[in-house]
């Protein structure tokens, strides 16, 4: 077993039995003593820093030193103390980063016996170094088995800096590791996220329980994607709360994979408008709207005239093309808060948003699809439509008594030759 006195004065002589080298405390994060890594790197690796304590700034900028490089996750360290006067003011610091004994040259013959002892838990199969070397390995298999996780993992402690980062969350930041390591989310987000971030933070340690919400986020490489963030609160042994642990996983196609099946229970394939079902529950909602305010409701029903000798005559793409012309062409007229469905093969609905002249549009729309027929590439068919119309007071019907009523219209305005549009007010 070696010690290694981190001190730039001669090795006292009580520890001169067990003392291998010495080596200047001046040490700095961006340049560490050749020396030192020989010693890390050496086989048995059966060491114990030994740290001068002369000056309290000196000891501790050494152990941070030596924090920072990754040496104290497996190496123990001892502080040494010449003064004994300073042992009062040392010690409880020293316990509090980490020490495994604190030594002083007042000890005399007892540290010849408090050395021994040391070195004889540090050498036992299951002491403290044993302990230390173990932790370290289970903590490099975590470390390798989270990095290999695809998803975003952090943990961050009370104070919301950044303890612990899987490779794709460095990933995801696109920053070094340690710009991330020790850092909050206000230096590695846009201020108006670190601020929300922030907030649900203090949310979740305020509760100490669990997180589970949806949200998009802007990655790395600038593309915004949808995630789902589970985070969870941890206690020390007391049951205050220490931080949080949390995952971030990457739902983007399943949200587009909903979207899109979502697009395809709601809407007809061919024209891309409402289908039966998607309109009649809007319809059934504005509906309950309108009796809130007690606005009129118009609700239209069309089709299109001598539509099966068009498919006969023609063939079926160009009854398609037709039904697609005339999707677009009526969609044209209307405002973005009407609702416009294909509920049948050649029948249409419409459900006008507001107050708005339905006689004047029941009757421009027949002669908009009159006057505009299908591109040349389909020949030019000139197809036409019949409509029919109704307004009522909401309170006063349903919506299928509402239907009923615009489709007595629209047999009418066949009975009538076809290619006009009829309103029958309810009200």
């Amino acid at each position: 077993m070696s010690l290694f006195l981190l001190s730039d004065a001669p090795i006292p002589a009580p520890l001169r039995p067990w003392v291998r080298h010495r080596h200047g405390v001046r040490l700095s994060k961006a340049s560490i003593p050749s020396q030192l890594e020989t010693w890390f790197n050496e086989p048995d690796a059966t060491h114990c820093w030994l740290v001068d304590g002369s000056t309290p700034e000196q000891w501790h900028a050494c152990v941070q030193t030596l924090r920072d490089a990754g040496w104290l996750e497996e190496l123990p360290w001892a502080l040494w103390l010449p003064d004994p006067d300073t042992r009062v003011n040392n010690e409880s610091k020293a316990w509090e980063q980490g020490a495994v004994e604190v030594f002083d040259a007042g000890q005399g013959a007892a540290l010849a016996h408090c050395m021994e002892s040391l070195l004889q838990r540090l050498r036992s199969p299951h002491g403290q170094t044993a302990q230390l070397r173990l932790r370290h390995a289970e903590q490099m298999a975590w470390r390798a088995s989270l990095d290999n996780i695809p998803a975003p993992i952090f943990v961050k402690n009370a104070a919301g800096a950044y303890t612990m980062v899987n490779q794709a969350f460095v990933d995801f930041l696109g920053l070094p590791r340690e710009r991330i390591i020790g850092k909050t989310v206000h230096d590695v987000a846009p201020p108006e996220l670190a601020r929300i971030y922030e907030e649900a933070d203090r949310s979740l340690l305020a509760t100490g329980t669990r997180q589970i919400y949806d949200t998009r986020v802007r990655w790395a490489d600038g593309s915004l994607r949808d995630v789902t963030f589970y985070k969870a609160v941890f206690h020390d042994a007391t049951g205050a709360p220490m931080g949080q642990a949390g995952a971030i996983f990457d739902v983007t196609d399943n949200k587009r994979m909903e979207r899109s099946l979502r697009t395809l229970a709601e809407t007809d394939a061919l024209t891309g408008l409402l289908n039966r079902r998607s309109f009649i529950e809007q319809a059934e909602h504005r509906l309950l709207e309108a009796r809130a305010t007690q606005d009129p409701v118009t609700v239209m029903l069309f089709d299109l005239d001598c539509f099966k000798q068009i498919n006969d005559q023609q063939g079926h793409a160009v009854g398609d093309a037709v039904l697609r012309h005339i999707s677009q062409l009526i969609g044209q007229q209307l405002r973005a808060g009407d609702l416009l469905a294909r509920i049948g093969g050649d029948e249409f609905a419409i459900m006008l948003s507001g107050a708005q002249d339905g006689q004047v549009v029941a009757q421009r729309l027949p002669r908009v699809a009159a006057s505009s027929p299908l591109g040349d590439e389909f020949g030019g068919v000139r197809c036409t439509i019949s409509l029919g119309a109704a307004v009522i007071q909401p309170a006063q019907h349903s919506l299928d008594e509402l239907l009923a009523l615009a489709d007595r219209a629209l047999y009418q305005a066949k009975k009538q030759g076809r290619n006009v549009g009829l309103l029958h007010d309810h009200r």
